[in-house]
C-alpha cells in the first residue's frame, strides 16, 4: 500500500482545481489569484510546488494526459477492435454529458488557445494527439488484419478522422449542450468503421 504524503496531497489537489478552471476559462483567462482563490492554499504553497503559471499549466496538462489515457486503456473494451474503438467513444462522450457539456476537452481548448503562442504546450497536445491516434490506428491494423475492415483501409488515416471527429461533436455539443450532437457524430464514427 502506498501512502501520500500531505505535500503529495496538496499538489493533487492544485491540479485538479486548476484544470476545472482551465477548462471553463482557458490559460490566458486564469489568473494566480482565481487558482489561490479556488484551491484556498496560500501563494507561498502554490509557488512552492509550481515554480510559475505556466509551471502550473504543464503540470495540469500532464496529470490530465495521464489520466485520460488511463481511462482510455479502461474504456478500449469489446468483443473486436472496432467494439472496442466504438466503446472508447461512448466512454468520451458520456463523460461530456456527465459533465453537462461544459468545458468540453482539455486537450482541444488548449490547442486552440495556446499551441501557437507556447511550444511547450504544443508539445503535451502534440504527444496526446499522438498517442492517441497510434492506440486506435493499432487497433484499426488489428481489424484490417482480421477482415473486419476493408483490405485497402489506411489504419493511421482512419484513426486520425476519429480523433478529429471526437474532437468536433466535443466542440459542437459544447455549444448546442444537446446529446443529440454526440449521437449524431457517434453514428458517423460507427459507420466510418463500417458497423
Amino acid at each position: 500500500m502506498t501512502t501520500t504524503s500531505k505535500g503529495e496531497k496538496t499538489r493533487d489537489h492544485i491540479l485538479k482545481t486548476t484544470r476545472k478552471i482551465l477548462v471553463a476559462q482557458g490559460f490566458h483567462n486564469t489568473s494566480i489569484s482565481a487558482v489561490i482563490e479556488a484551491t484556498g492554499v496560500k501563494k507561498g504553497n502554490l509557488y512552492y510546488h509550481f515554480a510559475s503559471k505556466e509551471d502550473l499549466g504543464l503540470a495540469v496538462l500532464e496529470d490530465a494526459k495521464d489520466e485520460f489515457f488511463s481511462f482510455l486503456t479502461k474504456a478500449l473494451v469489446g468483443h473486436d477492435p472496432l467494439a472496442k474503438i466504438i466503446n472508447s467513444c461512448k466512454a468520451i462522450f458520456a463523460e461530456q454529458e456527465k459533465n453537462n457539456f461544459v468545458g468540453g476537452c482539455l486537450f482541444g481548448n488548449t490547442a486552440l488557445e495556446m499551441t501557437d503562442s507556447n511550444e511547450k504546450f504544443s508539445g503535451v497536445i502534440q504527444e496526446v494527439f499522438t498517442r492517441w491516434t497510434g492506440l486506435l490506428e493499432e487497433h484499426l491494423d488489428e481489424a484490417r488484419t482480421a477482415s473486419l475492415l476493408p483490405t485497402a483501409t489506411q489504419p493511421r488515416l482512419l484513426a486520425k478522422t476519429v480523433v478529429a471527429t471526437l474532437e468536433g461533436a466535443i466542440m459542437m455539443s459544447r455549444v448546442s449542450k444537446d446529446k443529440n450532437d454526440l449521437n449524431d457524430f457517434l453514428a458517423a464514427i460507427t459507420s466510418l468503421l463500417g458497423r
